[in-house]
């Protein structure tokens, strides 16, 4: 009777396992094992320190993967993560390893190259000013009155020997077919001494954009004249006005010759400083008369209130 016994358990042992080779054998008939090559894959980078920068970044390589064939086929360049992971680099070149991250099932047969050499800088920043460019021509009889960006300075942050090459920061408008002010979004581009511009893969301005104001003007006469603040209203109790200061503090107006010849100074709207019990910082547009324009569409007035 036992006999019997190790004899069916044998039996059963070697059924499983011509099950299993059967099974193994279907699968690679139905879905074989296949290799698949990739080229040009860009690689990443992980783990610089925060007062750290990379100059340079690693060329792409070349992997070839091995899957079976229903998972290869689903394979393209963005399902593979090829990474250099620098949080123990120092200043200067670096032979960092590359690492993979491929999907489950996916086996990694070979990578070339294996490493990369990568440059390290201390991070740092500056900043800059904005300037503004245009090369067309504005329609006949106008012109460009003033040109004012917002912020009018930017933060240029990277690796040192970049940032250091970077001496302004420009955005190009364009001013054809315009007769009337205009503002724009705009973004912004970095240029060293003679006015190159500078690769930007490395570096970060802040902010990456500007807004600009653009007055355009007829091509009339103009003329400078001071700014006057208008005050109405009284202070609260035991409060008065110390002093008032407007900026700027003389405005260029733009207009026919007998209209100009009888204005000598501009001002304000109406500042309505009832019951003020603190300095006031308000932005205020010109009073001007018909068919005036002035290079400024806004202006700051500050207003201190003291007590009596």
């Amino acid at each position: 009777m036992g006999r019997l016994d190790t004899g069916d358990r044998g039996l059963k042992v070697l059924s499983l396992l011509v099950a299993v080779v059967l099974w193994v054998y279907v699968s690679n008939e139905l879905n074989p094992t296949k290799e698949r090559e990739f080229r040009d894959v860009g690689v990443d980078i992980r783990g610089v320190a925060s007062n750290l920068a990379v100059s340079e970044l690693p060329g792409s390589v070349r992997i070839r993967v091995q899957a079976s064939q229903d998972v290869i086929s689903e394979l393209n360049p963005g399902s593979i993560e090829v990474f250099a992971d620098l949080k123990n680099v120092k200043v200067g070149r670096n032979i960092i390893p590359l690492e993979v991250q491929v999907p489950s099932g996916v086996k990694v047969v070979d990578l070339k190259p294996q490493q990369a050499e990568i440059n390290v800088e201390p991070l740092t920043e500056k900043q800059v000013s904005v300037k503004v460019r245009y090369g067309d021509s504005i329609d006949r009889g106008y012109k460009v009155g003033t040109i004012q960006t917002k912020p009018d300075e930017i933060i240029v942050r990277g690796p040192k020997s970049i940032v250091d090459g970077v001496s302004s920061a420009v955005i190009d408008i364009s001013i054809a077919n315009r007769q009337k002010s205009f503002s724009e979004n705009v973004p912004i581009r970095v240029t060293d001494e003679l006015g190159t511009l500078i690769e930007e893969r490395f570096i970060k301005k802040i902010p990456p954009m500007v807004d600009v104001f653009v007055t355009i003007v007829p091509d009339l006469p103009s003329k400078k004249v001071p700014v006057i603040p208008v005050l109405t209203g009284e202070p609260s109790p035991e409060h008065t006005v110390t002093m008032t200061v407007v900026d700027p503090t003389e405005l260029i107006l733009t207009g026919k010759s007998d209209v100009l010849e009888n204005i000598s100074q501009i001002s304000t709207k109406a500042i309505d400083i009832t019951g003020a019990q603190k300095d006031l910082y308000i932005d205020i547009a010109p009073d001007l008369p018909p068919g005036v324009v002035a290079n400024r569409q806004s202006l700051k007035v500050l207003i201190r209130i003291g007590e009596e």
